[in-house]
């Protein structure tokens, strides 16, 4: 009858004639509202027991009918189990006892306990694992139940941790790095499967011929017949073992299916069941080669679903396009439904190559990858499947391009948005080939189009893809020692994924083409106990989760989050925690329970959240574009206009009505922001325009006029106020108008510089030094047009106003050429020199400074002849020196006229003393400061008369406080002397340092000891400890008290923390090995030592788990016997427990030990 506690038990039927094509069940049950059935072997759930008249009506492959009929005997259920718990954790070393009724058992009961199929009705466990009995009555009914124990602490998870393939092959991750496995009994060309217990501990493995136990041996076959498993050693994926879920029974029955060869005529996948009870728990076929598909492909993939612990498995009949989806629950293997999607699977070739299962997204739907080798092309197929459901779904159908090499491997990349195929090449005509595929792209094309090749190769045949337990993906290589791995699949660059050919050994072993096939579910990594952190954002909670040690097992845990703060303390297992300051914190969770007292680290960074934003009031105004400014500084700036990115600068041009919303982001991916919205009203101006571009000549002014009457307010880009503004060098000059209606507009003019005008001119030298027969004539000017000329001496007299000067002597003549509109007025000049003159000479130019504009100066580098006269003369012809070199000179054109006693001249013109702007606006380096501190800044240089201060945030100070972090741009600009100079500084506050000195340190004064204090700073730092002296990071102190030490860093901001150093010690506590209770004086009592506990309490037993003495007090002694009598020499268990005397707050310690008795 069905149990009442698991619905999903029920009485099985299936018909023995392999030749009807259909069935009508009636399970004679008229109370039933389910009470027929049109499946080939139903099962029904009886409600009460009694005998039920079943019969089947069948039709034949002809058409015709027939009927059976029989009476089946449904008998009473035995009791349920009493006090029984499903679920339980032991620590290290426990022992306990299971037991079904422990208040009385059913007359009669028989007990078949699984792992090791022991018969007694109770059972003693002291290891983890799951247990289960089945209880039966002579009537032939039956129930089970299981216990999950686990032990606190050990690795759970550990289905997939054992592979065999290939030539006697395997791999075994249950330690995390996969080791090499050298004795399995596999010698296969494809597919295999293996199957551990959660420990990682193997059960047995399969080619889909022959299943080998644990120890390598053929396992024994129990079942009506026995013959060989209908795999095939060339079948891509010949076999996969399936758990089989039993109804609160432990996953001891186990379902093999297997495919056939695609070239093989029967095309058929079979189910064989392994029961692990059997044989001492290495397990026996029970039943054997039941038909589930004809005409199917080699292909099969199986899931958890983690929800309710049933199986999914999947296969792809050949022919079409059919997916037959299978369920295995507690009530059995059925057919759960067919899926005709994709492409049809019609050809042998069409029929090889894997299919793969993803790990969940974040919907909870995974992906099923599915290889369909060409020629003429490889495909890969992506459906969708829930495992909560069974619903399959297309998604898309991936042209990987032609064929050969033939697809064959796939795999997907543990965060599912990478797919790895690989391809066997044909040798010298096409490689073998490893590609990984984006399909995380939307496009199939654009995944086509994503591909990146990992490897290749034409002397090797890349095999099967699978990832391990560990993450990483591993591929086989036929005839290799090693196997390939991916170790990073999750990257999307060759170097990033760290591939390497021969990536783990084989032991010397050999690979083939395939790999074992395996639940998805049993190759993902488990998580142990620790802690997890998320929110790293200063000023924002930040939130760990403790995974506790062992569950149920309650943990208290003890958190010290790094930052001076005081630790908290509690059961909870989330915690949130909020830092003030950026910075990289080192945190601690201690988790204690009746098990296990044990410490997680983990480092942190919490990045600084910028300070608010505030964009102002939401504006309305008639402009044609508003600046907005996001006025904090991040590491990245956003702009989203009504709802959509729109920038990515601190400072945005908006030129539209919307909602503006601006972001100041910080951490990775921007995680910590501020945020501030801004709704705008733009109304449009009445036009404003300056009119086209123009030009000047240098040395020369234009005025530039802001044109248009309603326009009463102006501001021009140079500082000035008024319509119009004169202007004396070329540049880009921008005004902003406002009229009366508070309307504003902007225009840009740029003044372009006009050349000058390009002179070529015939020199004809005088004869002699003070001959005058010389000559200058222009032969050539540019641009080309009608020019006016004045000739002038150095002493400014005029010469004439032709192209030509004649009748000259030696010297300079300047020349000034004007009134052509293309050109601006150029001055040159022109020297002439006699042959017969040896002088020769340069200046040497010291440029006047911003900062001292009289401090020009010019001397000579006389490199020929010895003149003795010298007149300097300004750009006037005054005479203003005559020494060999002059000094104290503005900004300007200089000229020099030498010459010697035999009347020989030399002259310089043009000599041009500039101005050196250098230092007007130095600001110096960029500055560090400490967190609230002000910086005072100015610039270096004096302060001139007449020079302008403009700062960026408009002050027009010399100098400027500043309290905020940020770049600060000052402009020095002096009308006066036209000097400009432009320096900006980046001021940076310095956070204080981060100390890591826990409030509290102890010390056992009785014991003389000695504790170092550590202020754990980071970054260099000095270090002063007021009470001590000291100026080390690390201080070793013997006194109790309060210790205070003061961090500061290069910046000179500070820190101080304080500890306190208390009294307490260690409980101490010693048991001798043995004592001799001989009655000689010597030794006769077991005598226990120690220190600082309290609550003690010790108990000793004899090998029968008998208390043979208690004491609550180390005054209490054993004199080694039991109720009067000596017990006999041996050696005694004993388990002691006790608290701190001074750590209260502490649970009891437990050791556990022995002693021996001697006499």
């Amino acid at each position: 009858m069905q149990n009442p506690d698991c619905e999903a038990d029920s009485t099985s039927f299936r018909d023995t004639l392999s030749t009807a094509v259909s069935w009508r069940w009636d399970f004679g049950d008229a109370a039933s509202t389910e009470n027929t059935s049109t499946r080939q072997n139903p099962r029904h759930s009886y409600a009460t027991p009694g005998a039920y008249t079943v019969s089947l009506t069948r039709t034949l492959a002809d058409g015709t009918t027939d009927s059976y009929t029989d009476i089946v005997q449904i008998g009473e259920l035995p009791p349920s189990f009493q006090n029984w718990k499903p679920d339980t954790t032991i620590c290290p070393g426990e022992t306990i006892t299971l037991d079904p009724y422990p208040m009385g058992a059913p007359p009669g009961a028989q007990y078949i306990w699984y792992p090791k199929g022991d018969t007694t009705q109770t059972l003693e466990v002291d290891s983890s694992g799951c247990y289960s009995v089945e209880v039966i009555l002579p009537n032939g009914c039956k129930i089970q139940d299981r216990v999950n124990v686990k032990i606190c602490l050990e690795p759970a998870g550990g289905e997939g941790a054992k592979w065999f393939f290939g030539n006697n092959a395997g791999l075994d991750f249950s330690g995390g790095a996969p080791v090499a496995i050298t004795d399995g009994k596999l010698n296969t060309p494809e597919g295999s499967s293996s199957i551990a217990n959660s420990k990682g501990e193997l059960l047995f493995y399969t080619d889909g011929i022959k299943i080998f136990d644990k120890e390598g041996n053929e396992m024994v076959c129990q079942a009506d017949s026995c013959l060989p498993l209908l795999g095939s050693p060339n079948s891509t994926q010949s076999a996969l073992i399936v758990p089989q879920p039993t109804c609160r029974g432990c996953d001891y029955l186990y379902t093999v299916f297997t495919t056939t060869d695609i070239n093989d005529t029967t095309k058929l996948l079979t189910t064989t069941v392994v029961d692990m009870r059997r044989e001492g728990g290495k397990g026996a076929i029970v039943e054997q080669n039941t038909i589930l598909q004809q005409s199917t492909t080699e292909r099969l993939a199986s899931v958890r679903n983690d929800r309710d612990s049933t199986f999914w498995i999947i296969s792809h009949d050949y022919g079409s396009n059919v997916f037959r989806v299978y369920h295995a629950t507690t009530g059995g293997l059925t057919e759960a439904g067919t899926y005709p999607l994709g492409m049809a699977h019609d050809t042998p070739t069409k029929g090889e190559g894997y299919m793969k299962f993803s790990a969940p997204d974040s919907t909870g739907l995974r992906r099923l990858a599915v290889v369909v080798p060409g020629p003429p092309n490889n495909y890969v197929e992506i459906f969708t499947f829930s495992d909560s459901t069974g619903v399959l779904g297309y998604e898309r159908t991936v042209d990987l391009g032609p064929a050969p090499p033939k697809a064959y491997g796939v795999e997907f990349s543990p965060d599912g948005e990478k797919l790895y195929v690989s391809y066997i090449g044909n040798g010298s005509d096409t490689a073998s080939l490893l590609v990984q595929y984006d399909i995380s792209l939307g496009d199939s094309a654009l995944v086509a189009e994503s591909r990146i090749v990992i490897d290749s190769s034409r002397t090797q045949k890349f095999g099967a893809l699978q990832i391990g337990s560990d993450g990483r993906i591993y591929m086989a290589i036929e005839g290799s020692q090693f196997l390939a791995v991916i170790g990073e699949p999750d990257q999307n660059s060759v170097t990033a994924i760290e591939y390497e050919r021969n990536g783990v050994s084989l032991g010397g072993r050999t690979s083939q083409l395939g790999l074992p096939s395996l639940v998805q579910n049993f190759t993902q990594e488990s998580d142990g106990p620790g802690f997890q952190a998320d929110g790293f954002c200063s000023g924002a909670p930040t939130t760990f989760q403790a995974s506790p040690l062992c569950q149920p097992i309650e943990d208290t845990y003890t958190w010290n989050f790094g930052d001076g703060s005081a630790p908290v303390s509690g059961k909870e297992t989330e915690v949130q925690h909020t830092y003030r300051n950026p910075g990289i914190y080192t945190v601690t969770m201690r988790a204690v329970n009746q098990c296990k007292d044990t410490t997680f680290t983990q480092e942190i960074e919490i990045f600084a959240t910028p300070e608010p934003i505030d964009l102002g009031p939401d504006r309305d105004e008639c402009r044609n574009a508003v600046r907005l400014e996001i006025n904090v500084e991040a590491e990245e700036y956003f702009w989203l206009y009504n709802g959509r990115l729109f920038g990515r600068e601190k400072v945005l041009s908006a030129t539209n009505t919307g909602q503006y919303i601006g972001i100041a982001a910080n951490g990775p991916q921007g995680a910590c922001f501020r945020v501030d919205t801004l709704e705008l009203t733009l109304r449009r101006p009445p036009a404003f325009s300056l009119g086209p571009d123009t030009t000047m000549c240098n040395d020369s002014s234009i005025v530039l006029s802001a044109p248009g009457l309603t326009w009463r307010e102006f501001t021009w880009n140079t500082g000035e106020t008024t319509r119009d503004i004169t202007v004396r060098q070329p540049g880009m000059y921008f005004v902003e108008v406002k009229n009366a209606n508070d309307c504003y507009n902007e225009d840009t003019i740029q003044v372009v510089a006009r050349p000058r005008a390009r002179i070529t001119a015939d020199l004809l030298t005088p004869t002699g030094c003070t001959t005058a027969d010389g000559a200058i004539t222009v032969t050539a000017i540019a641009p080309p047009g009608t020019y006016n000329y004045a000739w002038t001496s150095l002493d400014s007299t005029v010469l004439g106003t032709l192209p030509e000067l004649t009748g000259l002597r030696e010297g300079s003549y300047s020349l000034r050429v004007s009134g052509n509109p293309q050109a601006c007025t150029t001055d040159t000049s022109f020297a002439l020199r006699s042959a017969a003159n040896t002088l020769q000479m340069s200046p040497l130019i010291d440029n006047a400074a911003c900062t001292q504009p009289d401090s020009g100066a010019i001397a000579l580098n006389i490199t020929g002849g010895q003149p003795n006269v010298f007149r300097w003369r300004n750009n006037r012809g005054q005479i203003i020196g005559t020494d060999s070199s002059i000094n104290n000179l503005s900004p300007g054109t200089y000229s020099l006229e030498a010459s010697d006693a035999g009347g020989c001249t030399f002259t310089l013109t043009g000599i041009r003393v500039g101005l050196d702007q250098d230092n007007l606006a130095n600001l110096g380096p960029d500055r560090g400061k400490c967190i609230g501190d002000t910086v005072h800044l100015m610039p270096y240089a004096v302060d001139f008369p007449g020079n302008q201060y403009i700062w960026g945030n408009g002050s027009t100070d010399r100098t400027l406080i500043v309290q905020e972090d940020g770049t600060y741009t000052l402009t020095v600009r002096n009308p006066e002397n036209g000097c400009e100079a432009t320096d900006q500084v980046l001021v940076r506050s310095t956070p204080p340092p981060v100390l890591d000195l826990a409030p509290e340190n102890v010390l056992c004064v009785d014991a003389g000891g000695v504790i170092t204090l550590d202020a754990r700073g980071r970054g260099e730092l000095s270090y002063f400890w007021p009470q001590t002296g000291d100026s080390t990071q690390r201080i070793q102190v013997d006194r109790t008290g309060q210790y205070l030490v003061i961090a500061m860093n290069a910046q000179g901001c500070s820190v101080e923390k304080t500890t306190v150093v208390l009294d307490k010690c260690e409980p101490r506590l010693y048991i001798p090995d043995a004592f001799t209770p001989n009655g000689d004086g010597s030794n006769d009592f077991l005598d226990v030592f120690g220190a600082y506990f309290t609550n003690f309490n010790l108990k000793i037993y004899n090998r029968w788990g008998e208390v043979i003495f208690a004491s609550d007090s180390i005054e209490k002694r054993w004199d080694g016997t039991y109720r009067g009598l000596k017990v006999q020499p041996g050696v005694y268990a004993y388990i002691v427990s006790y608290s701190s005397e001074d750590f209260p707050e502490r649970p009891p310690a437990v050791e556990r030990g022995s002693v021996t008795v001697i006499r």
